[in-house]
């Protein structure tokens, strides 16, 4: 798959321009190239460029004269090169605003692996800005949002059906957010999570004394929510009972807390969700017709991830820019990965995605996450040896479990690539002075 990663390299040693860009288009990189600043400042102007390789002496003016400018002109990652490195120019270019700072000579595949990453923070920052936005590229998912657009700015009720794990919650956030409602609160219940007994009170609220225990009132959610959404999440799962109360609220739009006799008027727009057939629940008498009528003015339902794998690599971009901010990190993922990604099933939809992703960005430092990484993440699939030795499923320290994968891990490279501490490193996406660390660390030897 061609990466769309657009590099610029500004830098009067065309010898090294050549070698580097030779290394990055083996690996789908879009490359270019200018041996003066002016002529750098120039071409990042008129290009779409995603990341800047720039050389610290330039023969017409400084690296750091052409970064200044670079970031007033472009929102492209910097990346400086310099075979004059010193603490005192990496501070000032960092204070810039460059990405990052390396010293001549370079190790190409590191370069590659810090442009990947700084790539995907850059293609990925629309996405960061647009967050409340319902990430998706798919032909069904488009059609969706076409039919909500119609209807987000009145206050019909929705029902979203789908599998668990698609994203239904993420698609009733989307709606509210492009409602007129967007500036009124989101409420958010899951009715299955609740007991019955206490359910009415959440939805409702009580006033105090209402029951044993209530030793003050307590707004409910439907009160929460007015002149907002409500999100009544699993309805499929509420009692009889409890539907005929939620009829009657939603009829009249109206709320009485346990314990009071007076009304409350409302004004909330429901978005409702289930996993179940609730047309054949209706059918079976254990839903209540009237209330999926209301609650059905219009229908979404969300097709499962592997009816829709164009949406898989969106969701991965924006996932990997959450979790790098989360952890401190700026991991990239490798094509070879993504297509994996892409060509599995995923049972449990974006759920499982996510939480498959985070995984592995929890046991990667740094670099790419390549296809080696992805290995015990599918149980079908071959795997290397530290598979057939799992983290015993009673293990509860985390930090101790990780460090079993990542001991197994450094085996598996330093047997595959035969002892060779570099290329091992690189396999595993650290420096070679960190894997020498942690080898003695371990007590491990090759």
């Amino acid at each position: 798959m061609e990466n769309k990663c657009s590099v610029l390299m500004i830098d009067d040693e065309q010898n090294l321009c050549k070698l580097i860009a030779k290394k990055l288009q083996k690996s789908g990189f879009h490359t270019h190239a200018a041996y003066t600043g002016e002529k750098g400042i120039e071409m990042a102007k008129t290009l779409d460029i995603d990341v800047v390789i720039l050389d610290y002496m330039l023969p017409d003016m400084t690296g750091i004269d052409v970064l200044k400018k670079l970031k007033e002109v472009t929102q492209s990652k910097v990346i400086m090169l310099t075979a004059y490195g010193n603490v005192e120019s990496a501070v000032q270019s960092m204070k810039i605003g460059a990405a990052d700072y390396l010293n001549k000579p370079i190790e190409l595949e590191e370069l590659k692996n810090i442009i990947a990453s700084l790539c995907t923070e850059k293609q990925s920052d629309a996405v960061m800005e647009k967050d409340k936005d319902f990430i998706s590229k798919s032909p069904e998912m488009n059609k969706l949002v076409e039919m909500v657009e119609y209807v987000k700015d009145t206050d019909a009720s929705i029902l979203i059906l789908g599998e668990s794990g698609v994203g239904k919650t993420a698609m009733a956030k989307w709606i509210h957010e492009q409602s007129h409602r967007k500036n009124n609160p989101f409420v958010a219940i899951n009715c299955a999570a609740i007991p019955e007994a206490l359910l009415e009170s959440e939805l409702f609220g009580y006033r105090k004394g209402a029951f044993t225990g209530a030793a003050s009132s307590q707004k409910g959610k439907f009160s929460a929510a007015d002149g907002g959404t409500i999100f009544l999440d699993e309805i499929g799962e509420v009692s009889l009972s409890m539907q005929a109360k939620l009829l009657h609220v939603i009829e009249e739009k109206k709320v009485m807390q346990l314990g009071s006799n007076e009304y409350e008027s409302l004004d909330v727009r429901i978005i409702s969700a289930t996993n179940k057939p609730l047309q054949q629940l209706v059918e079976q008498k254990k839903f209540r017709e009237d209330l999926y009528y209301r609650l059905n003015l219009m229908e979404i339902t969300i097709p499962p991830l592997r009816h829709r794998k164009e949406d898989i690599e969106p969701l991965i971009h924006h996932h990997m820019i959450k979790l790098n901010a989360k952890y401190n990190k700026t991991l990239a993922v490798s094509n070879a990965a993504l297509q994996q990604l892409i060509s599995y099933d995923w049972p449990g939809n974006i759920r499982e995605l996510l939480n498959a992703i985070e995984r592995v960005h929890i046991l990667k430092r740094h670099g790419t996450i390549e296809l080696s990484d992805l290995t015990y993440l599918f149980n079908k699939q071959e795997s290397h040896s530290y598979r057939n030795q799992p983290v015993k499923a009673k293990q509860t320290n985390l930090s101790h479990a990780l460090g079993e994968v990542e001991e197994e891990m450094i085996k598996t490279a330093l047997e595959e690539m035969k002892g060779n501490q570099t290329k091992a490193a690189q396999k595993l996406g650290i420096a070679r002075h960190t894997l020498i660390y942690k080898m003695k660390k371990m007590g491990l030897k090759f």
